[in-house]
């Protein structure tokens, strides 16, 4: 499967809240935010395209960090279509985000998943990933 990955634009905005509906519980309205990270120079938001048609995307966010005295990175989301999984796509994603990160002189690239996403899980580690921590959430 050949797919194209690009940094999102302006015009993949409904599409890109499309996809976020898909996979997430909560209906939140997303244009607006989803307009923000595309123009936004401290991330980037990668699309997957296949024959025209966005089927997944990669959101990192950049930011300095006292701890490691330089730039690190986190990625936020990363989703593909449920009828393109174990294709590869996730894995080219997460390659462009890697190499990106390298050229900015990242100095580590942090991810969270949830501990059921096994496939997630794979995904990571076999990508050089390892297990540091446990993420916290509060909502306040």
């Amino acid at each position: 499967m050949s797919v194209s990955v690009r940094q999102a634009q302006e015009f993949d905005v409904l599409v890109l809240e499309e996809l976020f509906h898909s996979f997430s519980e909560w209906d939140l309205e997303r244009a607006e935010s989803i307009q923000k990270a595309v123009k936004d120079p401290n991330g980037e938001l990668l699309v997957a395209e296949l024959k025209g048609s966005v089927i997944a995307f990669l959101h990192q966010v950049f930011y300095n960090d006292p701890l490691h005295a330089g730039l690190c990175s986190t990625i936020t989301n990363l989703f593909v279509r449920k009828e393109y999984r174990r294709s590869g796509i996730a894995s080219e994603l997460l390659r462009r985000a890697l190499e990106s990160a390298k050229r900015r002189n990242v100095k580590e690239v942090h991810v969270t998943t949830r501990k059921n996403n096994t496939d997630a899980l794979r995904l990571y580690l076999k990508s050089g990933f390892r297990e540091e921590g446990i993420l916290l959430e509060f909502n306040p």
